[in-house]
C-alpha cells in the first residue's frame, strides 16, 4: 500500500464511522496501571493448575 493512500483511507474511514461513538471517556480518567505483573502471575497459576490435572508435574 502507498502511503500516499492513507490519507485517504483515514478519510474514508472516519466518513464510515462518523455517527457511531468509538471511545468512551471516563468522569474521573484512571492513570495507567501496569498490571502486568498480575497478568503473569496468573498465567502461572494456569499453567500449574493445567500440569497437576495432566499429571505432568
Amino acid at each position: 500500500m502507498a502511503l500516499a493512500n492513507l490519507k485517504k483511507i483515514d478519510k474514508k474511514l472516519q466518513d464510515i464511522y462518523k455517527d457511531q461513538v468509538t471511545t468512551t471517556v471516563a468522569v474521573t480518567p484512571e492513570p495507567f496501571v501496569d498490571k502486568s505483573d498480575l497478568l503473569f502471575e496468573q498465567m502461572n497459576f494456569i499453567a500449574a493448575y493445567n500440569k497437576q490435572l495432566l499429571h505432568i508435574a
